[in-house]
């Protein structure tokens, strides 16, 4: 008896899911990150209104006053979704552990001077309780925003700032040798201090923002653009520049993550400006009010450099960046 076997190709009836089809139609392969964040937000059927806001639904575009006509036009340009996020992160992670790695075994630290650990805990140990704030304040993005484009990155970024703050954590105790006292003094400094109070101020006002765009123009736009190049990218320069490098070792996994972040904000932002002259008008106003509010909040902790335009410079390169992506400014 003899037996053939012979292949068959089948040929799928379409090359994507529903929700995309309607988008793009039958006939176009979607890539992970569209099958992820196209539509994946409900937009009906809603039983009930939030019972503290009951103006609103449970998700509404009225939550904000920019408007779009398609919410899924601000798309992440990393093409982000959970596991090219965790990936990646992954990989980052793994960089700057054998940064930690490293440092320890060659006993690094021990070559830093008393004195200039004590400039590195001052600026970078009360920065923790910063960066749980920005975690917080993009969860409200989260929860107010409209669209799984914005939602989803915004959550990502959220995620980032607690480990930021996890990562300056283990900076601290690695200097310290693991003493948990020097923790408690830089939250009692961003409690206490006057110099950090105004900065705790800018944050703690934008936890009582509602429009979730105005907390991403304020909190990732403007303050964060402002504060990631101030105290950890120049600080950590102006150590390297007295022959301390072992902290730009350290702080590189949070000067990588800003970078790419701006990636991502500049473009949404963009988008928006672009929709309408009102958008325009309205992003504008936030980041010109924004950037005083900050530009005052950070003054007094850009004193760890003789430089007097330090702070100005970094304004400046923020106030380029703003006009290149539209805004008026």
């Amino acid at each position: 008896m003899e037996l053939n076997i012979a292949n068959i190709e089948i040929e799928p009836k379409r090359h994507t899911f529903g929700h995309i089809a309607k988008r793009f139609g039958e006939d176009r392969p979607a890539s992970r990150y569209e099958e992820a964040v196209y539509d994946g937000q409900a937009t009906e059927n809603f039983h009930y209104r939030p019972t503290y806001e009951p103006e609103f639904e449970i998700y509404d575009v009225k939550r904000t006053v920019i408007k779009m006509d398609d919410w899924y036009k601000l798309l992440d340009p990393r093409k982000f979704h959970y596991m090219t996020y965790v990936s990646t992160r992954a990989n980052q992670n793994a960089a700057s552990k054998r940064n930690f790695e490293l440092i320890e075994e060659r006993l690094l630290t021990q070559m830093i001077p008393e004195d200039i650990k004590e400039i590195i805990y001052n600026y970078l140990t009360p920065l923790r309780h910063y960066f749980y704030g920005v975690n917080l304040n993009n969860l409200s993005i989260v929860s107010r925003g409209y669209g799984t484009a914005l939602n989803s990155a915004s959550l990502f970024y959220a995620s980032d700032s607690l480990g930021n703050s996890q990562h300056l954590t283990k900076i601290v105790l690695l200097l310290s040798d693991n003493n948990v006292e020097r923790l408690e003094k830089g939250k009692n400094d961003w409690m206490n201090d006057p110099k950090w109070q105004p900065l705790r101020k800018t944050l703690e006002d934008i936890m009582v923002v509602k429009d979730p765009i105005e907390i991403l123009v304020s909190q990732n736009l403007i303050l964060n653009g402002l504060l990631v190049p101030l105290l950890i990218t120049q600080f950590s320069n102006t150590l390297v520049q007295n022959g301390h490098i072992t902290v730009s070792l350290l702080t590189e996994f949070i000067s990588q993550l800003q970078e790419e972040s701006i990636k991502w904000l500049d473009s949404i932002v963009k988008v928006m400006a672009e929709e309408s002259e009102e958008n325009n008008n309205i992003l504008s106003k936030w980041s010109k009010s924004y950037l005083l509010k900050a530009d005052e909040a950070l003054a007094p902790l850009s004193d760890y450099s003789d430089n007097t335009d330090i702070l100005p410079q970094i304004r400046l390169d923020l106030e380029n960046r703003l006009k290149k992506i539209g805004l008026k400014i």
